[in-house]
């Protein structure tokens, strides 16, 4: 297993560094475009890194501006052949007699999506699909992060961490193009990706990496700084509330926890008040906060839903949300205990189905409230079951770092207002992703003499 790991390293440093480079160009060429997924799927067998970059690819090519992008046919079967090839990769390499809790938890927790799906769902075929590609999904990140050496597993943490990046600093660069910029709406910016929503949280995801980076290390701290307030800027012009408020109030949530902490380590703050990225940090938002029109800006970004004021953030939810979860609690009220279905509609009659070759393959639904959403699909007992996987994932992120602690809540809070976290062909790819790099720890190689 040790010689495999070390080929593996090898092969992943030096001969296939070009995989994702070409699968990128075949995207966005319209002859090749569902090819690339073929490739990402092959580059998938070669390693441990090879596996969270192939799954990372197909969120982004998924996610992608369509205005940059040829439509791919066969995109709703090709995301799985990537998915099988990971989960095969890592079938093959890894030892399952080193198992933890949050691994045995949240398998568990995929079997009662499955069974639940047999006996008690109104559409079985799509709720079984749904569960089976999440547990896959997510069992192959955790046992593939889980099986990476702490070399392995910080430099893939990196490659997440710069491929995020250049998806922020590349729309920067299209921000003067109004027609590929702003396609979907005039007044938010969706970068080169596929709607605003999408951009405002993947600025806000990065935002809350490198705020858990800017406690968690002494080393660039200066562009950290910089990056963090680049991506608070390109979060607001997305007009994303729901990634801002996520990553507010995983801040604050994530202080009050770690406070009795923070005052133990005074020495640690009395650093942290003389590093200059923090004073530069700080004397830019003063900067920001002193000009006239900025309070009205914020106004805007928080409270207003197409240029008409609804007063409050409360208010702003209601509307946005309230056509969501008001479906939601009628469903649960008329059958608490069953539920309706894992990653059902909860209008049935407005589900869209997509088959291949008689397979059901996608039924993309809207929800944007997960804890109801939990609650009206899988029932009371579900619900619980979920909220103790949640318990233990916090847990887990509270024991690594305030950092990680930061990541954790805001992914999760995005839920709250885009309920993804089980859309594993989705925009919830990159939940999963994030929130499997950060509970993992890396394994410890033996030293040998």
């Amino acid at each position: 297993m040790l010689i495999l790991s070390k080929l593996d390293f090898k092969i992943s440093s030096n001969s296939h560094v070009w995989f994702p480079l070409l699968a990128i160009i075949l995207r966005l060429i319209p002859a090749t475009a569902d090819f690339s997924y073929l490739i990402v799927a092959v580059y998938a067998l070669f390693g441990r890194r090879q596996i969270i970059e192939a799954l990372l690819l197909s969120w982004l090519f998924t996610i992608l501006n369509s205005l940059l992008i040829p439509y791919v046919e066969y995109a709703s079967f090709t995301r799985y052949i990537i998915i099988l090839a990971c989960f095969i990769s890592i079938f093959f390499r890894f030892n399952f007699k080193k198992i933890d809790k949050v691994t045995v938890v949240t398998f568990l927790l995929g079997i009662f999506f499955f069974i639940h799906s047999i006996f008690f769902s109104k559409v079985p075929e799509v709720s079984i699909l749904k569960g089976l590609n999440w547990t896959v999904v997510i069992m192959t990140l955790l046992l593939t992060w889980k099986d990476m050496d702490t070399l392995e597993h910080k430099y893939t943490e990196k490659q997440i961490t710069r491929i995020l990046l250049i998806i922020v600093l590349f729309s920067t660069l299209i921000l003067p193009f109004s027609d590929i910029g702003f396609a979907i709406s005039t007044r938010f910016f969706q970068g080169v990706l596929n709607h605003p929503q999408a951009f405002g949280m993947t600025a806000a995801a990065l935002i809350a990496i490198f705020i858990g980076q800017l406690f968690d290390q002494n080393r660039h701290k200066l562009f950290l700084a910089i990056m963090i307030i680049l991506c608070i800027s390109l979060t607001i012009i997305s007009g994303s509330r729901t990634a801002g408020v996520a990553l507010l109030f995983a801040v604050i949530i994530s202080s009050l926890i770690f406070t009795t902490s923070i005052i133990k380590k005074i020495k640690s703050l009395s650093h942290i008040s003389r590093d200059k990225s923090f004073f530069l940090l700080g004397f830019f938002i003063l900067i920001i906060l002193s000009f006239n029109n900025v309070y009205d800006v914020m106004s805007g970004y928080m409270t207003k839903t197409n240029e008409v004021s609804v007063g409050s953030i409360v208010n702003a939810y209601k509307i946005s949300r309230g056509v969501l979860y008001i479906p939601m609690i009628d469903n649960i009220l008329e059958s608490p205990l069953k539920g309706i279905g894992f990653g059902l509609a909860s209008d049935l009659t407005n589900i869209d189905i997509k088959y291949f070759k008689g397979i059901p393959v996608s039924a993309p639904i809207e929800k944007g409230v997960l804890p109801i959403a939990v609650l009206e699909e899988v029932g009371v007992f579900g619900f619980i079951f979920f909220m103790i996987w949640i318990l233990i994932l916090i847990k887990l992120a509270i024991a690594n770092s305030f950092g990680t602690l930061i990541v954790l809540l805001t992914i999760l809070l995005f839920n709250l207002g885009e309920a993804g976290l089980f859309s594993a062909n989705g925009y919830g790819m990159l939940y999963l992703i994030v929130i499997t790099l950060i509970i993992t720890r890396p394994k410890l190689i033996k030293k040998t003499n």
